[in-house]
């Protein structure tokens, strides 16, 4: 014997059937999604990671090599030298400028404006090494006019003094 709702009964197993499958393959499209989403996610994070690891890292160095190049201009500016010795500090100093410049140069980053401080930094060293060249020229001047003088007193006191 058969019920006599089984007409309805057997539609609504059906209905329910289509609608439960309906929502598990939607249920396993969103988890798929979902974790392809999140892996593809997780791969953007670790590659940026690396990335701004390796600008953390480079800035770190070229802070050093900045504070290196500051105690020497500190040195050369604060001691007197001979005009070998101060050029050969302005060649040391010059020569790590250079080589943190060519290493900003050579750096491949997102965005242009992570070494612009350092840019800076480095073009405020190559005027202050530009001043204390003319500084030190002058003073060399200086000196220079200084003995003339000194001879020109002595031959001035011997010439007067035979008079």
């Amino acid at each position: 014997m058969k019920p006599l709702n089984h007409k309805k009964r057997v539609a609504a197993q059906l209905q329910f059937a289509v609608v439960f499958s309906i929502t598990l393959v939607v249920i396993f499209c969103s988890s798929f999604f979902a974790l392809y989403a999140g892996k593809q996610g997780i791969s953007v994070l670790e590659s940026k990671h690396a990335e701004y690891n390796s600008v953390f890292e480079k800035q770190a160095n070229i802070t050093f090599s900045i504070d290196e190049i500051t105690k020497l201009v500190y040195k050369l500016k604060n001691k007197k030298r001979t005009l070998g010795e101060h050029k050969q500090f302005q060649s040391l100093i010059s020569q790590l400028r250079i080589n943190i410049e060519n290493e900003i140069a050579n750096t491949a980053s997102i965005t242009t404006n992570q070494f612009q401080l350092y840019n800076e930094l480095l073009f405020q060293i190559k005027s202050i090494q530009a001043i204390i060249d003319d500084y030190e020229n002058e003073s060399e001047e200086y000196i220079y006019d200084k003995e003339l003088l000194e001879k020109c007193r002595e031959k001035y006191r011997e010439d007067g003094g035979k008079k």
